[in-house]
């Protein structure tokens, strides 16, 4: 199953401190997707991945974050 972890934030600064942070942890950037209009970045994972993903996102002051699944 595929889930879609989501962050929204205030600034583009750290949507790009987080997608730098996810990329380094191995996260592949074709998994990572940048909302700049709703300041969000969204990323495509396993169910497994989801807590260190969420954990990533709220490092970097996310203020939500949402997890949906497909």
């Amino acid at each position: 199953m595929t889930k879609t972890v989501t962050g929204t934030y205030e600034s583009a600064d750290q949507i790009k401190n987080a997608r730098d942070d996810l990329i380094v942890t191995g996260i592949p950037q074709e998994q990572i997707f940048v909302d700049e209009d709703n300041l969000q970045i969204k990323v495509m994972i396993a169910d497994a991945t989801e807590p260190e993903i969420e954990e990533i996102l709220k490092r970097h002051n996310a203020s939500s974050t949402t997890v949906t699944t497909r």
